[in-house]
């Protein structure tokens, strides 16, 4: 047998043992990271918006009013003249 390769069996068990020794106070001197932080909006479930009947209206200044009254954005208020009747709905 080689002898080099006797030096080098004799010497692997010993970097191991200084390798597993090591492993742990290099660890300790590595600062634990930070975890992600997480946002909660509400602890609550927010409901899931959908149409909602809201009537018939005689003309239109009653349908701007009730828009204008729940704060509906773009595309939550749909109205349509049906025979004089504007038939509304909104979406929340």
């Amino acid at each position: 047998m080689n002898p080099l390769r006797t030096l080098a069996l004799a010497a692997a068990p010993t970097a191991m043992l200084i390798g597993l020794s090591a492993a742990p106070a290099m660890a300790a001197d590595d600062p634990a990271p930070n975890p992600p932080a997480t946002v909660s909006i509400s602890p609550a479930k927010q409901q899931v918006k959908t149409w909602h009947w809201m009537g018939n209206y005689g003309s239109v200044n009653d349908v701007a009013n009730a828009a204008n009254g729940f704060g509906a954005g773009a595309g939550e208020f749909v109205t349509q003249n049906i025979n004089g009747l504007w038939a509304t709905f909104m979406y929340y």
